[in-house]
């Protein structure tokens, strides 16, 4: 998007936030994830193959190699065009089905992935070895270079089992509606080699600036699926977005399907903003669901429906966002709850569903309780959100309390050691520590200037770190910062430190300016020693 970022400010009940209006993030990575990306797992073991027929004419008729979906795609920039299929399953013929021609879901257009090929949505035929297709134009002419996509993704022997879901539990009472339940993208057998299909640069995951707003969506497939077969369908949707359509992943963040089950979409992290590809030109700073299904006629589960709450309710209140408020993106005024129709001329997610949004709107504020009360978010409103940034990693439990990564600071509570926050410099050696997985602890203040000029300290729950410009900012812990503190810190004769603590024959040793403090484990004892002429 080409516009200037302008500020909005949203106020409801319990929430006022100055929000930008979303900008696309042309950066691979965003600098926020350097140290919290997650690691890329093993490919999945599921045998897929994947067939293209040319349809040079109106139609095409073939017998094939044994496929469970189908779609068909065209050059981008041909419409409008009407698609049909029907399939030969046991030596019969189906009956012709229309195919849905939706070209409104795929990245926004001014992303570096970009939008190769437009297409119909696939659908799930199950075992198939046979396929009669057509697509035309409106006006009945031939499309050019129109290709029929047959794809089947293998079977699994854990697709019939019940994949696990991650999910995180609340803690204490103030915080954010919990992670539900998720199967990962291993759960349901992700090939994590195919998002370098579309080349390198496709296989990093790509962020936006913050979450305001979900896109509602349906995948305009049957709805008769059996719960085995849901980790193939999205299988084969995966390989239809990344082989036929170009796209760098699957599109949608999350889907749904009818038994109430949610399944983590596009690779990058379920609680970071990844930058999807399901609503063209909104994509940035919101996340799409996709619930699995045709809902134009059949209305969705009430499973579905409560399951579909729950993950929205908890990317929202993470990120401090109302499920009643409205906001602009993209210069359209929308509900941070949207259907994918109230951007664009499409029939997604289909009548049925999206009669119910406002049902899921007040069943999302319900869930999270009508306002956000958190001590990290009163921190952040009382400091002002010009000096925190957005949310860019929500509200999250840690290993002893809770943090918000912001886009300027990263805020940490917990009741042993209240709310505070890392900057600059401070915030990235402690993220690289790995936050509160250290002996350092939770931050148990701001930084402020140290007793010496040209330095600065920040204190932790276990110890500090200190920093000057020749020395970097360097952990102290334990005893040995119990010694140093001791003997007067950054004042004393040793200086600051220059190395981290590592590892000798007696214990553990740091390295000063003007000397060493080495922590002898069998003697329980720090000694001091200083460099000659000191």
């Amino acid at each position: 998007m080409s516009k200037t970022s302008r500020l909005l400010t949203i106020a409801v009940t319990g929430l006022a936030l100055a929000v930008p209006q979303a900008q696309p993030d042309r950066q691979s990575v965003h600098p926020s994830t350097q140290s919290v990306l997650p690691a890329t797992p093993e490919p999945s073991p599921a045998e897929a193959s994947y067939q293209e027929l040319a349809l040079d004419g109106p139609s095409v008729a073939a017998e094939t190699k044994p496929f469970a979906m189908v779609g068909i795609t065209w050059p981008e920039g041909t419409r409008p065009v009407v698609a049909k299929v029907r399939v030969q399953r046991d030596g019969q013929w189906t009956e012709w089905q229309p195919l849905v021609v939706e070209d409104e879901h795929g990245p926004d257009p001014a992303t570096p992935e970009g939008a190769e090929r437009s297409g119909t949505e696939p659908l799930w035929v199950g075992d198939a070895t046979g396929v009669q297709a057509s697509a035309v134009t409106i006006g009945g002419s031939t499309i050019s270079d129109a290709k029929v996509v047959l794809i089947q993704p293998g079977v699994l022997t854990t697709d019939a089992d019940e994949p696990a879901a991650q999910s995180v539990e609340p803690e204490a009472s103030g915080t954010p509606y919990p992670m539900p339940g998720i199967i990962s993208r291993r759960g349901w057998g992700a090939d994590e080699r195919l998002r370098s299909h579309n080349g390198k640069a496709c296989a990093r995951p790509k962020y936006t600036t913050t979450v305001q707003a979900a896109f509602v969506h349906h995948t305009a497939d049957r709805n008769n699926y059996t719960r085995a077969q849901v980790p193939a369908m999205i299988r084969g949707m995966y390989a239809y977005h990344v082989k036929s359509r170009g796209w760098c992943d699957l599109g949608y963040n999350f889907l749904v399907d009818r038994f109430g089950r949610a399944f983590e979409g596009r690779y990058g992290g379920t609680y970071l903003p990844v930058l999807g590809a399901h609503t063209g030109a909104f994509n940035s700073n919101s996340f799409g669901v996709a619930l699995i299904g045709n809902f134009e006629k059949a209305a969705p589960t009430q499973a579905m429906l409560e399951k579909t709450a729950e993950v929205i309710a908890w990317k929202l209140d993470a990120n401090y966002r109302s499920p009643m408020a409205t906001i602009v993106l993209d210069g359209s005024r929308l509900y941070t709850i949207s259907g994918h129709r109230d951007t664009k001329a499409t029939a997604c997610p289909g009548n049925q569903l999206y009669g119910k949004l406002g049902w899921l709107r007040q069943r999302i504020d319900t869930l999270i309780g009508g306002s956000v009360s958190t001590p990290i978010y009163r921190y952040a409103r009382k400091l002002g959100f010009d000096r925190t940034g957005q949310p860019f990693w929500g509200e999250h439990p840690t290993r002893t309390g809770w943090a918000t990564y912001f886009g300027i600071r990263d805020v940490f509570h917990s009741v042993a050691t209240g709310t505070h926050s890392t900057l600059g410099v401070f915030r990235n050696r402690y993220r690289g520590l790995g936050v509160d997985n250290t002996v350092l602890g939770l931050p148990l203040g701001e930084q402020r200037n140290g007793r010496v000029r040209g330095t600065a300290v920040q204190s932790f729950r276990y110890g500090a770190l200190y920093w000057s410009r020749s020395t970097g900012a360097r952990p102290v812990t334990g005893r040995i910062y119990h010694k140093y503190t001791s003997l007067g810190a950054e004042r004393s004769r040793l200086g600051l430190p220059i190395t981290d603590m590592y590892k000798v024959k007696t214990g553990l040793r740091q390295k000063y300016q003007r000397g060493w403090l080495t922590y002898n484990t069998r003697r329980n004892r720090v000694y001091v020693q200083y460099r000659s002429g000191s």
